[in-house]
């Protein structure tokens, strides 16, 4: 058990590693981006380390036999987590228009509005800083211990 424990702590090390790679690829406010967004290639490295993640989580949750009332706790938990790291994502998000608004004004003199959502919509490189935080990174482990425990219930249900 200690060498999954070692294991996901390493994953979860690497998957930190890359969104604050991400994260640091963001283009400053008020420049331009050039032709798509290089930090994607990063993003594949990260969908199999979560489901990695998410099956350490599993064997984890096995080994330990966890209790039905604690399962429940621990979605609920996870879920409190992750809507709140939504919520904050959105207002952090709302006020990093604001700074490459401002960027913009003062570069140009005005601020097309449609071309601001159009660089600060989908993943875009103006946004990765947005997407890719310690945050985000903590709603990541927090999705993937979800998931586990969800596995959990289902495999229960269907014993």
């Amino acid at each position: 058990m200690k060498a999954t424990k070692l294991v996901l702590l390493a994953v979860q090390l690497i998957v930190l590693v890359l969104f604050m790679g991400i994260h640091l690829m963001t283009a400053t406010p008020g420049s331009s981006s050039g032709n798509g967004n290089p930090a994607l290639l990063l993003l594949m490295i990260v969908v199999p380390l979560f489901i990695i993640m998410v099956l350490l989580w599993q064997r984890i949750f096995r080994y330990y036999k966890l209790t039905k009332q604690v399962v429940i706790i621990g979605l609920l938990f996870t879920s409190l987590h992750i809507i709140a790291g939504i919520m904050y994502q959105r207002m952090e998000l709302a006020n990093y228009r604001r700074v490459i608004e401002k960027a913009l004004i003062k570069q140009y003199g005005y601020a097309d509005q449609q071309y601001l959502l159009d660089i600060t919509s989908g993943l875009t490189i103006h946004v990765n800083n947005q997407y890719f935080n310690l945050n985000t990174f903590f709603m990541l482990v927090s999705f993937s211990v979800f998931i586990a425990l969800l596995w959990l219930v289902l495999l229960e249900e269907k014993n």
